[in-house]
């Protein structure tokens, strides 16, 4: 909250609380167009402001007359309207006043009574300040008058002789009757003349509200800060760009270049996410301008402390172990120092990541004074071949002369300045979590100086850490180096950093937050690996390194590039192309899942969501299908902690977790977490499509037929038939997080329906393809055919709302029955920072929408003409504070018709990230938006729908804008070519046998 700090606020009131300007200019072009003669200026809408508005009212007949040289008597305050005077005339103008405002009445600007409350809720002192002697008939009229503390009106200010506004003499006298200095005071006027009583008493704050005088007017007049609407006063840093703007990159900042992105200028906490690498299990932060302690530079895979939840009213069942990512320490940051000082800031900075190589690069130009210049290039790259590699390289030129530079390069283990949020998106701070260095040297005395230890506090998770440096192809020790660089010539450091942990088993947490480690927690055998592969790799050079990351790449990008030709200069092309590299580094060595931020920051705690199954999944399956095995196996191996926590919820089968690292349920609010069953149906779908796309029917009879039938048994144990025939599921969450516990979510239903159809068709297919296998999966999942059977019936059985008034889906039961949100005048974003989880919870307004997901992974479920209902009902209740809404909106938008606004969905799901769109890129990068994107143009504009792998077809819907796009797919072993144009759809198969599939409508064979 931008005023949280003040103790006050003081309201003027026409045209900042009440729209009473309306009437109040009305009376006085009525007053002036009766009195000006016809020898002198009419009066216009500028004389308002310029003369008029914020001051007294005779006060201001007087300026207006005399700006045309004209000079009335003053009179009394008690003349008569119609008399020729100064006061008679302010009176004529009252009168006027009153009777527009008897016959019309007036209410206060929509967004007015949703900031007095938030204000009240914040114990906030509030009073209004008005030069008007109507103050308090406008308040009761308006309805508002019961939220103010104080009003000093005009009544009060000639009782009291106070000199009326540009003075400040009415805004000090109310601070004063609250008990309060000037400065603890928030002042907030629309007019010039107030803004300047703001700032000439020395307020705390002046806000201009911008209701026509011009926000560089208000600023000259002495705002500290211009707002358009009065709901601004509340959005913090974590405020959302609206959903009408166009997110865009300035290209002077941001340069439109066609393999990489720069940004020219100081970097900020932003930059270090948007230009950070990573290989899926180490991940190091860009250049942010701040320090790289822990948390701010380096990350590794499944590397976290833990915690217990302190739950302030706790239950049986809730949650008991929370997990947090741990920042691990940063080997990748030196400082340098000429002739015994340090630099100082950069006289410019340039920070860029291509696509290409990997690599993230730094150049710095210093201005050392008399001509004398330093240039630095740091180099940072996470090889995507190795699993626990990074390397950086630092480079000092010197232009102008002979220098002697120091540079040190400690291993940055600084523990971080930690502020609290109550933003949920964000990493939480706990005492006592953290790591430390292991210094047992009785253990570890074999180890040489460039190989450390650490150890998480709690979860007891270790890692091995060893570091190389090389100066100009010369080994170098230590952490300090003294570099001579000739003039006109350069000199560079390279360090070679090895990360070793090992891979956790997510089968959750001992009873003590011990987390369960594939090979203990030993750290010896992690010394020894980290020794041995830093002696390894220490021997190649850079070059061969870089050479052989620049492969990876190229393979990527052969096989899983979108080429887009937009009319837009290549913006598009490059931001798609920076969405696929996020994509592509994060999930190159996949050992503990993939979070929601990837190793991009420490945003969601590190936390695994639903995210990697529904939106980052399908990219692996249809491009790299062992990458996309690697993420399932993971989920299989979380198998015995979803079984504890089903039957901690008196179920069958198994729950698996909402967010977690380890395996554990981490979620400490269990509305809008442990009751988003749906988890377990997203997995599923997951399996189901991996297993038909790929065809990899090893991986069904070994792990996924386990899945599958374990999830079945959730639902048959949560849900239940009722007298209608139909089965029902109660008291849930959906994908939806502002409609939470309950009854025939229709997304959660329908994804139920899917998921026992899978189970059941699984084994099916196992018993008739595998007849030799089916036993032992039979005896050891304890099922028969009579279980099997059941899916069946409750998948036939299950309950689908709809609405037959308005002829849509009904997203609840009790979804229609309410009221719907007042987008008008409760407007701050995101709303669960804003308001109450009741308030959202009892309105008709979305975080994301169910039913439009549902109709995108369910597409073969539902007709044309549904869809297009559906979404023309529910996009208007979607405020989109989600990151995962964009995709899928736009790629039902796209089908059902409304090209517009697919392309407005899909650029913010475009630019969520790199334009910070919910200013919290900060804390990493939203994975699944990326992989939304992927969506947004393979099943959007491209149009692939597979029905969870069920059925494959491709129906492309071309934005106008675009000539044309191509991309890649791999389909049970064949890859193949889409290239949608103008003109249609071409195919053209790449490798493997060929494949016969449904494009618009017909059937292909290529």
């Amino acid at each position: 909250m931008k005023i949280a700090q003040f103790a006050c606020v003081l309201f003027d009131l026409d045209g900042v609380l009440v729209p009473t300007t309306i009437l109040h200019k009305a009376a006085w072009k009525a007053l002036f167009d009766q009195v000006l003669p016809g020898n002198v200026p009419a009066y216009t809408e500028q004389d308002y402001y310029a003369y008029v508005d914020g001051r007294p009212r005779y006060d201001g007949v007087d300026a207006l007359l005399r700006s045309r040289g004209i000079e009335l008597d003053w009179g009394n305050p008690d003349d008569d309207p119609q008399l020729d005077t100064v006061c008679g005339y302010g009176n004529r103008k009252n009168m006027t006043f009153e009777r527009m405002l008897k016959q019309k009445g007036i209410d206060p600007y929509p967004d007015t009574v949703d900031l007095l409350r938030h204000l009240r809720a914040d114990k906030k002192r509030l009073a209004v300040v008005s030069s008007s002697r109507n103050t308090a008939q406008v308040l009761q009229a308006a309805g508002i008058a019961g939220y103010f503390d104080t009003v000093v009106d005009g009544n009060l200010k000639d009782e009291m002789g106070l000199q009326g506004k540009p003075a400040p003499d009415t805004y000090a006298y109310a601070a004063k009757v609250l008990g309060l200095r000037n400065e603890d005071a928030v002042v907030v006027e629309d007019a010039l003349s107030g803004v300047a009583a703001g700032h000439a008493g020395r307020f705390g704050l002046v806000v201009g509200v911008n209701r026509g005088a011009g926000r560089e007017q208000l600023l000259k007049a002495g705002a500290d800060l211009v707002v358009d609407q009065l709901i601004e006063l509340i959005d913090d840093d974590a405020g959302e760009r609206g959903q009408g703007e166009d997110p865009s990159l300035d290209e002077d900042r941001f340069p439109v270049e066609e393999w990489g992105l720069s940004e020219i200028g100081q970097p900020d906490a932003v930059s270090a996410t948007v230009f950070s690498v990573t290989n899926g299990s180490v991940g190091v932060r860009g250049e942010g301008g701040g320090e790289r302690c822990l948390g701010n530079g380096t990350f590794l895979s499944g590397f976290h402390d833990t915690f217990r939840i302190a739950h302030p009213e706790s239950a049986y069942g809730y949650a008991k172990v929370g997990q947090l990512i741990q920042g691990v320490p940063d080997a990748s940051d030196f400082t340098l120092k000429v002739e015994g000082l340090p630099l100082g800031r950069p006289e410019k900075t340039t920070q860029r990541l291509d696509f290409r190589t990997g690599i993230a690069t730094t150049t710095n130009l210093y201005d050392l004074g008399h001509s004398i210049h330093l240039k630095t290039v740091l180099t940072r790259m996470v090889c995507l071949y190795d699993r626990s590699l990074s390397v950086c390289t630092l480079t000092v030129e010197s232009p102008d002369r002979d220098m002697a530079v120091v540079v040190e390069g400690p291993v940055n283990a600084d523990n971080p300045r930690h502020v609290n949020s109550s933003d949920p998106r964000k990493s939480t701070f706990v005492d006592g979590c953290g790591i430390h260095e292991v210094l047992d040297n009785a253990v570890y005395g074999e180890l040489s100086a460039d190989c450390r230890v650490f150890r998480c506090n709690n979860s007891r998770l270790s890692l091995a850490l060893g570091v190389r440096q090389f100066r100009d192809g010369r080994p170098v020790e230590g952490s300090g180096w003294r570099m001579d660089v000739p003039k006109g010539g350069s000199t560079r450091l390279v360090r070679y950093a090895v990360y070793r942990s090992h891979p956790i088993l997510p089968a959750g947490t001992s009873g003590n937050g011990l987390v369960v480690q594939t090979r203990g927690e030993g750290t010896r055998n992690l010394v020894e690996d980290c020794r041995d592969r830093l002696e390894e790799v220490s021997t190649l050079s850079v070059e061969e390194l870089e050479r052989r990351q620049r492969e990876w790449l190229d393979r990527f990008w052969e096989r899983q590039d979108i080429r887009i030709q937009a009319d837009d200069g290549g913006r598009t092309q490059q931001m798609v192309r920076w969405e696929l590299f996020q994509l592509a580094q994060s999930t190159a060595q996949i050992e503990n899942g993939v979070g929601a931020k990837g190793l991009s920051g420490s945003g969601y705690s590190g936390h695994y969501f639903w995210d990697t199954e529904i939106y980052i999944l399908p990219f692996l399956i249809y491009s790299a299908p062992a990458r996309a095995r690697a993420v399932l196996h993971y989920r299989y191996l979380m198998l015995p902690a979803a079984r504890r926590r089903a039957c901690a919820l008196n179920l069958n089968g198994a729950l698996f977790p909402w967010r977690t690292i380890d395996g554990e349920e981490a979620s400490a609010y269990f509305p809008t977490g442990t009751a988003q069953y749906h988890i377990d149906a997203d997995i599923a779908y997951a399996v189901a499509q991996y297993v038909q796309v790929t065809g990899d029917e090893d991986f069904l009879q070994a792990e996924g037929i386990d899945i599958l039938v374990e999830t079945a048994r959730l639902w048959m144990s949560l849900g239940r038939y009722k007298e209608d025939g139909r089965f029902h599921i109660h008291c849930v969450t959906g994908p939806d997080e502002y409609t939470v516990l309950v009854d025939d979510n229709l997304y959660t239903n329908q994804m139920a329906r899917f998921n026992l159809l899978a189970a059941y068709k699984g084994y099916q297919h196992l018993r008739e393809k595998h007849p030799d296998l089916i036993g032992g999966i039979r005896e050891r999942l304890h099922f028969d055919d009579g279980e099997a059977d059941k899916w069946s019936s409750a998948a036939q059985a299950m309950f689908v709302p709809f609405d037959d008034q308005e002829g849509v889906h009904a997203q609840d039961a009790q979804f229609m029955q309410r009221p719907r949100w007042h987008f008008d005048r409760f407007t701050a974003r995101p709303l669960l920072l804003h308001y109450h989880p009741l308030v959202i919870y009892r309105h008709k307004v979305l975080k994301q929408t169910d039913v439009v997901m549902a109709l995108y992974l369910l597409s073969s479920w539902f007709t044309p003409e549904q869809k297009r209902a559906d979404f023309d009902y529910y996009d208007p209740l979607t405020t989109g504070d989600s990151t995962l809404s964009a995709a899928s909106q736009s790629i039902l938008a796209a089908e059902v018709g409304h090209d517009q606004l697919a392309m407005q969905y899909f650029r913010r799901s475009l630019f969520t990230d790199v334009d910070d769109l919910h200013a919290n890129t900060t804390d990493g990068i939203h994975l699944a938006a990326c992989g939304g994107v992927w969506s947004s143009l393979v099943c959007g504009f491209g149009g692939l729908r597979d029905t969870g792998g069920t059925g494959l077809s491709i129906d492309p819907r071309l934005p106008s804008s675009w000539r044309s796009m191509t991309y890649e797919l791999e389909v049970r072993g064949t890859r193949f070519q889409v290239a949608v144009t103008t003109d249609g759809v071409d195919l053209k198969r790449v490798s493997g046998p060929e494949l016969d599939l449904l494009v618009q409508g017909h059937p292909r064979h290529i």
